[in-house]
């Protein structure tokens, strides 16, 4: 694994697992996705950047103004952001400094990080009265969906939606997927999600409500998945790490490989 110039194949990798986490929302009902082998943007309505935002950007030069043109269509009767994930293959060559030409502002960058998953131990993963369990049924999906909706300080507004959009997915990508609830002395206090696409296993929300935090809670929903990913033959493991996590990360294991420009469309 080059950590300071990834291949080519890795940034697809992460860039498809990027993918096939979030556009599961886009196909959530009331919800829009738009993709292509080459682009990929999908819009929730829900009050949090991450929620709406395109994926992938591999544009022609007179593609991006009808992307934006599409997206300020939903963002302008809702109100709720969106975000362009930029990545060293997107294009146009200079997409950043274009969306800033159309007003989508930069809005900072957030590490790409992957790990070997045959460096992955177990370590301290034993704390009192907890427990991890499989998202199984809409009612524990609804669950999850507040817990990490509460987890990583969305909107009060937006929190219903989330639950209710979370309860309602059920096609086969989402399915595919796994997310895990953490409880602590039987009351949901966490949760992640891991994706397998791309050859990679990706960590996604990993969450845990502010009166269960400084225990370790989120070392175990971010180690656990990526040990069952490894049992299942998976080499590799990703995320797109959050200031708040970066440290942790690092601790794991994971190592950065490259970053995403984040470009804010309101």
């Amino acid at each position: 694994m080059n950590r300071k110039s990834p291949s080519s194949d890795l940034w697809e990798a992460i860039s498809a697992n990027l993918i096939a986490f979030w556009s599961s929302y886009g196909r959530g009902q009331g919800c829009i996705l738009e993709q292509t082998s080459d682009w990929a943007w999908f819009y929730t309505g829900i009050r949090s950047r991450f929620y709406n935002g395109v994926l992938r950007a591999r544009f022609e030069p007179d593609e991006v103004k009808a992307v934006i043109d599409r997206l300020r269509a939903r963002i302008r009767p809702e109100g709720a952001p969106a975000i362009w994930w930029l990545d060293p293959q997107s294009n146009p060559e200079r997409l950043g400094p274009l969306l800033e030409q159309y007003g989508v502002a930069s809005a900072g960058e957030i590490p790409a990080m992957a790990v070997d998953l045959e460096g992955i131990g177990k370590g301290s993963d034993r704390i009192a009265d907890f427990t991890i369990k499989r998202v199984d049924r809409p009612e524990l999906q609804a669950v999850w969906g507040r817990t990490a909706a509460v987890g990583t300080d969305l909107p009060k507004e937006s929190i219903e939606r989330l639950v209710e959009l979370e309860a309602g997915l059920s096609d086969e990508p989402y399915r595919a997927q796994r997310r895990y609830i953490g409880t602590l002395a039987g009351i949901p206090v966490a949760t992640s999600a891991m994706v397998l696409e791309g050859g990679v296993a990706g960590i996604y929300a990993v969450a845990t409500l502010p009166a269960a935090r400084r225990r370790g809670i989120g070392r175990i929903m971010t180690v656990r998945p990526l040990l069952e990913a490894r049992e299942m033959g998976c080499r590799v493991g990703i995320l797109q790490a959050s200031s708040a996590g970066y440290s942790l990360y690092k601790k794991i294991g994971f190592r950065d490989v490259g970053r995403y420009r984040l470009y804010l469309q309101t």
